[in-house]
């Protein structure tokens, strides 16, 4: 089901908010793996989607954080955030989808 953020800037706004709540919860609990990897996937979408850039088929395929919100963080509030970027960009590009 593609994503309700319609533009890069909207993705990119979310993006920093749920950085900055992944990071704040890492702080709480430093030594939870699910979150350590979420971290890790949005730091990577981060840095590859500089300058409105789509990630590659490749880069994709190495996310799964939307699957481990649902099955270990659908209590926390980023949560929605998660569903949310994990959506754009598994549908950014397909169509003539555009950001």
């Amino acid at each position: 089901m593609p994503s309700s953020l319609k533009t890069f800037d909207e993705f990119d706004r979310v993006l920093a908010q749920a950085r900055a709540e992944v990071e704040a919860m890492i702080e709480v609990e430093p030594g939870d793996r699910a979150m350590a990897s979420v971290k890790r996937q949005l730091d990577a979408v981060h840095a590859w989607t500089r300058g409105g850039r789509c990630p590659s088929q490749d880069e994709k395929d190495q996310l799964n954080f939307g699957l481990i919100a649902s099955r270990e963080l659908d209590t926390y509030p980023v949560a929605d955030k998660l569903y949310e970027l994990a959506s754009f960009v598994i549908y950014w590009g397909e169509d003539g989808q555009q950001a």
